[in-house]
């Protein structure tokens, strides 16, 4: 029954019977069984085909993978508890400012706190991130874009002051990708002053602030990791954001470490 559940839940994450095959590694014509049995022992339909790629998802699909993904975890807790396994994994998915400029300023604090708790830190796009937690692939998850994260609980940590930063003059817009929490003040503030900019993208923020150390084009991102002697441009409040805690309201486990990761970015 638990392989059928790790099945559907690939094929539903994927919405293709052979990309979810080839990250199972095994057939595509065994996956298909594995569904066809769980719909004939549910008595229902999972997936509607659209063409020879594509999969819609029906309504007792969307239910049954939350179903599928409570399942596999209340199983892999129970064999750790079985086993005398005592420590509780949390894995911590953050958006790429928090990571390095606001998360590990609290971390050595976190794990001092919860000396039983074993970490696992993440890097991506808010985006990522909040997929990550919805898939229960993270368990936490720290985010700088207002994205619509519904069903899962969402807290306000703090404010992130964005600049406009780097040579002023210069025609070349370093831009991060859509999915990016400062994509978004990026593209407001070129619309807002009807600049004609010639972009260049970037998924990194490192890259950004090196070319910036450089001399080279402008942008704005967060004040906290902005380097020190590259010039910039304080705008108004409409340019300061929230950054976010997200995670699912079943995870009793790990309600303390909200709690703390919370009161901690409030210090």
């Amino acid at each position: 029954m638990f392989d059928e559940l790790k099945v559907f839940i690939k094929v539903y994450e994927q919405r293709n019977f052979t990309k979810a095959a080839e990250l199972l590694f095994i057939s595509q014509p065994t996956l298909s069984t594995k569904i066809k049995q769980l719909e004939r022992q549910l008595a229902t339909t999972f997936f509607i085909r659209k063409g020879p790629k594509s999969l819609v998802p029906t309504d007792a699909a969307h239910t049954f993978y939350q179903y599928a993904l409570r399942t596999l975890d209340e199983y892999e807790h129970t064999l750790a508890q079985m086993h005398g396994t005592k420590r509780i994994r949390c894995h911590i998915g953050c958006s790429n400012t928090i990571a390095v400029h606001y998360f590990p300023k609290i971390f050595p604090q976190l794990v001092a706190k919860f000396p039983h708790i074993d970490f696992m830190l993440s890097l991506a796009n808010s985006a990522k991130v909040t997929e990550g937690v919805a898939q229960h692939q993270l368990d936490i998850g720290l985010i700088e874009k207002p994205l619509d994260t519904h069903p899962l609980q969402k807290i306000n940590l703090c404010n992130d002051e964005l600049v406009l930063a780097g040579d002023l003059a210069s025609p070349y817009w370093l831009m991060r990708e859509k999915q990016s929490g400062v994509h978004f003040f990026n593209e407001l503030y070129i619309s807002e002053q009807n600049i004609h900019a010639h972009l260049i993208d970037t998924n990194s923020n490192e890259i950004i602030t090196a070319l910036l150390q450089q001399g080279f084009g402008k942008t704005i991102l967060s004040h906290v990791s902005l380097p020190q002697g590259i010039p910039f441009k304080r705008l108004s409040t409409r340019y300061h954001r929230q950054l976010f805690l997200i995670n699912r309201a079943d995870q009793d486990d790990i309600n303390d470490v909200t709690a703390e990761i919370s009161t901690l970015f409030q210090q």
